[in-house]
C-alpha cells in the first residue's frame, strides 16, 4: 500500500511539474500594404504613402534618398515542458514593405516581401 501511495505522489508531482506552451505575438505596424493600393513610381508622394499606410517602422536616409521601411512580425510558439524533456517549436513570419523617395518626396521604387506559404 505504501508503494502505491509513493507512486501516486510521484505521478501527481510529475503532472504538476509539466505543462504546455502555446502563445502567439504580433509586433510592428499593421500590414496595410497588402490591401489594394495604387502606388506608382514617379507620381506617388511620400505624403500619400504616409496617409495610406501610417508611420513606417523605420525611416532611413540613403544619400539624397529616403527609405520608408514597414515591418510586421508574427510569432507562434508551441511546446511541451516536462521534468526531464522539453520540446518547443517557434515559427516567425515577417512581412515587409520598402518605399524609396527622391529629394522631392516622389516615389522612386517600392517592393513587398513574398507572402509566406502556410502549407504545414
Amino acid at each position: 500500500m505504501k508503494r502505491i501511495n509513493q507512486s501516486l505522489v510521484a505521478i501527481i508531482l510529475l503532472c504538476l511539474l509539466s505543462g504546455c506552451v502555446n502563445y502567439s505575438r504580433d509586433s510592428g505596424v499593421e500590414n496595410l500594404w497588402r490591401q489594394p493600393q495604387s502606388f506608382t513610381n514617379g507620381t506617388t508622394t511620400n505624403q500619400q504613402v504616409l496617409t495610406a499606410l501610417g508611420p513606417p517602422s523605420q525611416v532611413l536616409a540613403i544619400g539624397k534618398q529616403t527609405l520608408y521601411y514597414y515591418l510586421k512580425e508574427q510569432v507562434t510558439r508551441e511546446g511541451l515542458i516536462l521534468l526531464i524533456y522539453n520540446d518547443t517549436t517557434e515559427i516567425s513570419i515577417f512581412d515587409r514593405a520598402m518605399f524609396i523617395f527622391d529629394e522631392q518626396g516622389i516615389l522612386i521604387d517600392f517592393s513587398y516581401s513574398k507572402l509566406a506559404d502556410n502549407t504545414e
